[in-house]
């Protein structure tokens, strides 16, 4: 399906239906995009609805723990409002767009818009991957686009591309000679937006841009993805704790307060009862 208009990019909503309140957080306000993992992948592929226009386009995926980053990081607040599409990567916030009036029918994640763009034909596309835990992942995540005809440049990110005005140039110079169709950016928040910006102010292409934390890790199989009974059951977030208790499980639980500080806000500026 490719989605050509603005009232389809609502989704499911009506076209005269009221329109949902936003999320509001310390650094920045946005509505989320009902839009489904393969509506998202076609607009990029066609470059079709609000990814039609010229120059380059970021997409960012919130979560729980981006709503707390959003409370404290004005990085993460300026790439999401230059983002052209904000998917609900989280069920968290799944709940709290339909709370504040979005037909928002599941998540939309990174990992699954990635997983998608590597299944279709790539002939004739291109796809710049950077990212991924290890040289080894994203050696392996590019093959994967090979395999299925994309025209691959890929570079595991050292941190100099975020620090490093000099090197991140250098890489905006590489996106621009390979004319790169996709741009994925897996190195986590809030350093995968903050090099989005930054890239999409200086490559002068016409590129979509796509942050997607670990999921290049998830395509390279460096780290398993959480099954498919789990996601039905919105208890994804249970197996990346399993798998990292150390770093993830602090993380989840010291998200939880500022979450709830963003939908308590979000809910009092629609004037709804909480």
């Amino acid at each position: 399906m490719t989605i050509a208009d603005p009232s389809q990019r609502l989704g499911a909503r009506a076209v005269d239906a009221p329109a949902a309140a936003p999320i509001v957080t310390a650094t920045a306000v946005f509505g989320i995009d009902a839009l489904s993992e393969a509506q998202v992948v076609d607009m990029i592929l066609s470059r079709s609805g609000v990814l039609s226009s010229d120059g380059p386009h970021l997409i960012v995926t919130p979560n729980m723990n981006h709503l707390a980053l959003l409370e404290h990081s004005e990085a993460l607040g300026a790439a999401y409002r230059r983002a052209t599409l904000h998917l609900a990567d989280g069920w968290p916030v799944v709940c709290l767009a339909r709370a504040l009036g979005e037909n928002v029918a599941d998540r939309t994640t990174g990992s699954g818009i990635l997983d998608a763009l590597a299944e279709v034909d790539g002939i004739g596309r291109r796809i710049f991957i950077v990212g991924g835990s290890s040289d080894d992942a994203s050696r392996r995540a590019a093959a994967r686009f090979r395999s299925a005809g994309w025209d691959v440049r890929s570079h595991q990110a050292p941190p100099e591309f975020v620090a490093s005005r000099e090197a991140a140039s250098v890489l905006s110079e590489e996106i621009r000679g390979h004319q790169s169709d996709v741009v994925v950016i897996g190195i986590g928040a809030v350093k995968q937006e903050v090099l989005a910006t930054g890239l999409m102010s200086a490559a002068g292409v016409k590129t979509v841009y796509l942050g997607v934390g670990a999921a290049i890790d998830f395509l390279a199989g460096e780290v398993a993805r959480a099954p498919r009974w789990m996601r039905r059951l919105h208890l994804e977030f249970l197996h990346r704790i399993l798998t990292d208790p150390a770093r993830l499980a602090k993380r989840y639980i010291g998200d939880v307060g500022d979450y709830l500080r963003v939908a308590r806000r979000s809910i009092a500026a629609a004037g709804l009862r909480g």
